[in-house]
């Protein structure tokens, strides 16, 4: 789940998997309510800070498959 919720926003962001958005550039992490959220790190972070771009995550899962869908949200810089 965690691999696809990179790979939907790597392609949210309109970048694939190139420099600043790399696998290691996002976590995927629970809240305190369990829900999933981006968690950008390295040069992501301030990628998208510059932007104003706000991730929302959507991860859902069966025995053998999973989706992930992301919304990038551009708020007030």
């Amino acid at each position: 789940k965690r691999f696809a919720a990179k790979e939907a926003f790597s392609k949210a962001l309109g970048l694939g998997l190139r420099g600043p958005m790399t696998l290691l550039s996002l976590q995927v992490l629970n809240d305190a309510r369990g829900r999933p959220v981006a968690s950008p790190r390295n040069e992501l972070e301030p990628y998208l800070r510059e932007r104003g771009l706000v991730a929302h995550v959507s991860l859902s899962d069966e025995v053998d498959s999973a989706v992930a869908f992301v919304i990038l949200e551009q708020t007030g810089r």
